[in-house]
Protein backbone atom coordinates (compact mmCIF):
# COMPACT_ATOMS: atom_id res chain seq x y z
CA UNK A 1 0.00 0.00 0.00
CA UNK A 2 1.49 3.45 -1.26
CA UNK A 3 1.24 6.64 1.64
CA UNK A 4 -1.61 8.32 2.16
CA UNK A 5 0.25 11.33 2.56
CA UNK A 6 2.51 12.68 -0.11
CA UNK A 7 5.05 15.69 -1.04
CA UNK A 8 5.56 16.40 -4.82
CA UNK A 9 8.57 18.89 -5.04
CA UNK A 10 9.52 20.57 -8.15
CA UNK A 11 10.50 24.32 -9.40
CA UNK A 12 8.12 23.50 -12.42
CA UNK A 13 5.27 25.70 -13.44
CA UNK A 14 1.79 23.72 -12.92
CA UNK A 15 0.21 23.29 -15.93
CA UNK A 16 -2.58 20.70 -17.17
CA UNK A 17 -0.41 18.28 -18.75
CA UNK A 18 0.14 17.50 -14.63
CA UNK A 19 -3.35 16.53 -14.07
CA UNK A 20 -2.67 12.58 -14.49
CA UNK A 21 -1.14 13.06 -10.70
CA UNK A 22 -4.16 14.63 -9.33
CA UNK A 23 -6.12 11.57 -10.98
CA UNK A 24 -3.66 9.42 -9.45
CA UNK A 25 -3.20 10.39 -6.29
CA UNK A 26 -7.53 10.78 -5.56
CA UNK A 27 -7.87 7.58 -7.04
CA UNK A 28 -5.67 6.63 -4.06
CA UNK A 29 -7.75 8.51 -1.47
CA UNK A 30 -4.37 10.55 -0.18
CA UNK A 31 -4.93 12.52 2.90
CA UNK A 32 -2.39 14.80 2.42
CA UNK A 33 -1.18 16.95 -0.45
CA UNK A 34 1.91 19.15 0.32
CA UNK A 35 3.06 21.57 -2.47
CA UNK A 36 7.16 22.18 -2.22
CA UNK A 37 9.44 24.40 -4.82
CA UNK A 38 9.44 27.27 -6.05
CA UNK A 39 5.47 27.57 -7.76
CA UNK A 40 4.32 25.39 -5.17
CA UNK A 41 1.14 27.91 -4.53
CA UNK A 42 0.32 27.18 -8.11
CA UNK A 43 0.56 23.26 -8.00
CA UNK A 44 -1.78 23.67 -4.90
CA UNK A 45 -4.38 26.04 -6.27
CA UNK A 46 -4.69 23.38 -9.23
CA UNK A 47 -5.02 20.44 -6.73
CA UNK A 48 -7.71 22.60 -5.12
CA UNK A 49 -9.82 23.09 -8.15
CA UNK A 50 -8.81 19.56 -9.72
CA UNK A 51 -10.87 19.01 -5.43
CA UNK A 52 -13.74 21.06 -6.33
CA UNK A 53 -14.39 20.07 -9.65
CA UNK A 54 -18.20 19.14 -10.05
CA UNK A 55 -17.41 15.52 -10.92
CA UNK A 56 -15.98 15.26 -7.69
CA UNK A 57 -18.14 17.27 -5.51
CA UNK A 58 -20.48 14.18 -4.44
CA UNK A 59 -17.14 12.27 -2.89
CA UNK A 60 -16.97 11.67 1.00
CA UNK A 61 -13.30 11.78 0.18
CA UNK A 62 -11.24 14.84 1.38
CA UNK A 63 -7.68 15.82 0.62
CA UNK A 64 -5.82 18.41 2.84
CA UNK A 65 -3.69 20.25 0.68
CA UNK A 66 -0.83 22.76 1.64
CA UNK A 67 2.20 24.55 -0.32
CA UNK A 68 5.52 25.62 1.58
CA UNK A 69 7.94 27.69 -1.00
CA UNK A 70 9.50 29.88 2.21
CA UNK A 71 10.49 26.58 3.96
CA UNK A 72 12.85 23.97 4.49
CA UNK A 73 12.40 20.49 3.15
CA UNK A 74 12.89 18.55 6.13
CA UNK A 75 10.26 20.95 8.10
CA UNK A 76 7.55 20.18 5.62
CA UNK A 77 8.44 16.50 5.89
CA UNK A 78 8.58 16.37 9.56
CA UNK A 79 4.72 18.35 9.66
CA UNK A 80 3.57 15.80 6.74
CA UNK A 81 4.52 12.49 9.13
CA UNK A 82 2.98 14.11 12.14
CA UNK A 83 -0.39 14.79 10.23
CA UNK A 84 -2.79 12.50 11.78
CA UNK A 85 -4.04 9.72 9.58
CA UNK A 86 -7.21 8.04 9.54
CA UNK A 87 -5.39 4.55 8.88
CA UNK A 88 -2.92 5.33 11.07
CA UNK A 89 -0.14 5.11 8.67
CA UNK A 90 2.26 7.81 9.10
CA UNK A 91 4.60 7.27 5.80
CA UNK A 92 5.31 10.44 3.17
CA UNK A 93 5.81 10.18 -0.28
CA UNK A 94 7.74 12.71 -2.25
CA UNK A 95 6.93 12.85 -5.70
CA UNK A 96 10.13 14.82 -7.79
CA UNK A 97 9.14 16.94 -10.89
Amino acid sequence: MKPNKVILTTDKEYTNEYQYIFEDLYKREIELFCAWGKHCEQWEFAMDLYLTDQDRMDSSHHITTTSHIDEPFEDVLNMAKLWPSENGNNEVETIKL
